[in-house]
């Protein structure tokens, strides 16, 4: 699918999510599944993990995360398979993690909702209607939504790109 193509499919959905702006929930479901080429199973376009509250189905994925600690470690099936120092005391990790297996796009879409809603993004939800500071606060809390130190960069030039492709679809 092609980045064009990934946003015409996700649009109308991303709408439906009047509580978020659509560039923001198209702009990271592209950064998490390369444009929809890397969805995790078949729904999963924002890779989210299981995480604790979850009993739905799952599915075991090698994945990459970012964390300050040489030692960080996983419970089982989880596991670290390769750490590499980066610059500015950041490692990224080579992991298998268990990630939410939906049966269908609107779940997801409800799901990932659910997740930033959470009390520990509280702070995030007032900016809501503004993709660009919407992530800055997602990121300046105590809990950061992403392991990845660039998360704000990347996903500034990813709503950029979207809001182009936006003018398109």
């Amino acid at each position: 699918m092609t980045p064009q193509e990934f946003v015409t499919w996700l649009l109308p959905s991303a709408r439906r999510q009047i509580d978020l702006t659509p560039e923001f929930i198209i702009a990271q479901a592209a950064l998490e599944s390369g444009w929809g080429s890397h969805v995790i199973g078949r729904f999963n376009i924002f890779g989210i993990t299981r995480g604790s509250g979850y009993d739905g189905p799952v599915l075991l994925v090698t994945t990459t995360e970012y964390h300050s600690s040489p030692s960080v470690s996983y419970q089982k099936p989880e596991k670290v398979l390769q750490v590499t120092a980066l610059m500015g005391g950041h490692y990224r990790y080579k992991v298998k993690r268990l990630f939410r297996d939906y049966g269908s796009l609107d779940e997801c879409l409800t799901d990932h909702k659910q997740v930033l809603m959470q009390p520990c993004f509280r702070h995030a939800w007032p900016y809501r209607h503004s993709a660009e500071d919407f992530v800055e606060q997602l990121q300046c809390g105590a809990r950061k939504y992403a392991t990845d130190p660039n998360y704000v960069n990347v996903m500034n030039r990813m709503i950029r790109e979207v809001r182009k492709l936006m003018a398109d679809a």
